[in-house]
């Protein structure tokens, strides 16, 4: 309980990283392989180095549980949602947020990236998902249309469209540039947990609690 394990490709070896006090819910590697971040109940962000595997920074910010957190695709960048509703970025080199992204009412679940790194994507509790901006802390758009809290999420290679996906099973496809709905993806039985694109980004992977993992 409260720790994080890195395997190598073999799977053959793995270190124990030993820290956090409470459950991890999520972590991220960085685009160059050398941090680490991980989230956890005990409200915190840790940094680990994946040279040495040891704490290089504890972040303390949210109020609550921190349910995800994940790094920029680049530069020093991260962000972080969590149970107080908010979503926070924030710099590996400073130890306080420089941004607060407030606006959900219920918990802030899951957070992505635009691929140009100018805006964060969030899905809540609140059934809703938001596009925030970076630069200003604004959100920029409102998508409505889940029937549940919203539990995954993941941007087109392009930059063009937003999926996400949570408790009510479907995927919703949005178009950023037009804020719409263009589509609705049907076939899990129970709540949608995982998306992923493929490196061309032409295949979407999506995993949930129907012991499935669908291939759109």
């Amino acid at each position: 309980m409260g720790d994080a394990f890195c395997f190598d490709r073999t799977a053959s070896e793995s270190r124990r990283l030993v820290g956090h006090s409470g459950p991890v819910f999520a972590v991220s590697i960085d685009h160059d392989n050398k941090f680490l971040l991980s989230c956890s109940e005990d409200k915190t962000i840790r940094l680990w180095s994946l040279f040495t595997f040891t704490t290089l920074v504890a972040y303390r910010g949210h109020n609550y549980p921190v349910w995800d957190v994940q790094f920029c695709p680049r530069g020093h960048y991260f962000a972080s949602t969590s149970h107080d509703r908010t979503a926070r970025l924030w710099s590996t080199d400073h130890q306080q947020p420089l941004r607060i992204f407030a606006g959900h009412v219920s918990d802030v679940n899951k957070v992505a990236f635009h691929p140009n790194c100018n805006y964060i994507a969030t899905g809540s509790s609140d059934r809703t998902v938001r596009l925030w901006d970076i630069q200003t802390g604004s959100s920029v758009r409102l998508f409505t249309g889940h029937k549940a809290a919203v539990q995954s999420l993941a941007f087109s290679r392009n930059g063009r469209h937003l999926i996400s996906s949570g408790v009510d099973t479907r995927l919703l496809v949005w178009d950023l540039a037009e804020g719409t709905l263009v589509a609705e993806l049907k076939g899990h039985t129970d709540t949608v947990y995982s998306l992923c694109f493929s490196r061309d980004g032409t295949i979407l992977a999506s995993a949930g609690l129907d012991n499935c993992i669908k291939l759109w």
